[in-house]
């Protein structure tokens, strides 16, 4: 009970971290499964080339949470990086570290886990692919507008595919750690404002040898992620379409 002490009441690096990993979790989430659901859309489309294209799509996902492209990340947001050389191209000359500035460096993160949308593209691409091309038709004769299908029809029939996206994104982002790990060098630099809470609980239990407190820490976490998982479902039916659902 010590721990719990510590942890809500006398250490503020706790709810920094808290709060950081929520702010990430809220921001990258719904941008990468609507970055996901457009090029599944887009994909959807079948051509000579889908095939590889999917393929090309789905690479960072094999390959975002590696230590190699984290370091890569690390050196296009550098000053002397890929991002200030794109922008100079603009006439916009600037020698910002967007990893060493407080201001942007969870914004990095973000991008980069935005980047990684391949495995919910695949899971979106395969519900399109269930929806009944009928219902299309039908809207057609009736003639319906492409943003109208969208949200009377594709939406509708996605909804059971993005709640599962919705909620496996949320708990893989909420324990966030490589990147975050390798980005700040393992300190969660600059000033703490990559200091997400997975990394944290490390620092406490393999940092400081302090195990009881990074075990407090995770079962912390493990209460969170269970609650808006309940959550989740607890409002499921009230905006999840499932066609086999009895009334």
């Amino acid at each position: 009970m010590e721990n719990y002490k510590e942890m809500f009441i006398e250490d503020p690096k706790f709810w920094h971290s808290f709060g950081i990993t929520c702010l990430y979790v809220v921001v990258s989430v719904p941008l990468r499964l609507i970055f996901a659901l457009l090029v599944a859309m887009i994909l959807s489309k079948t051509t000579k080339l889908t095939g590889l294209y999917r393929a090309v799509y789905y690479i960072p996902s094999l390959l975002g949470g590696s230590v190699a492209v984290s370091v890569l990340w690390k050196r296009i947001f550098s000053d002397t990086g890929a991002v200030n050389a794109i922008l100079r191209l603009f006439g916009i000359y600037s020698d910002t570290n967007w990893i060493g500035n407080p201001d942007t460096a969870l914004l990095t993160l973000i991008l980069l886990a935005v980047w990684q949308f391949g495995s919910s593209m695949l899971i979106f691409l395969a519900g399109l692919k269930q929806i009944p091309r009928t219902y299309y038709e039908a809207a057609d004769v009736d003639g319906a507008k492409p943003v109208q299908k969208f949200f009377k029809i594709t939406l509708p029939m996605l909804s059971p595919v993005i709640f599962f996206n919705l909620v496996m994104q949320t708990i893989t982002g909420f324990m966030t750690f490589t990147q975050t790990f390798i980005i700040s060098n393992g300190s969660g630099a600059p000033l703490d404002s990559l200091l997400l809470y997975a990394l944290y609980l490390y620092q406490q239990a393999f940092g400081y040898y302090r195990m009881g407190y990074g075990s407090a820490m995770a079962w912390f976490m493990l209460v969170i992620i269970g609650a808006l998982t309940a959550l989740a479902f607890k409002t499921s039916s009230s905006w999840v379409y499932y066609e086999s659902k009895e009334e």
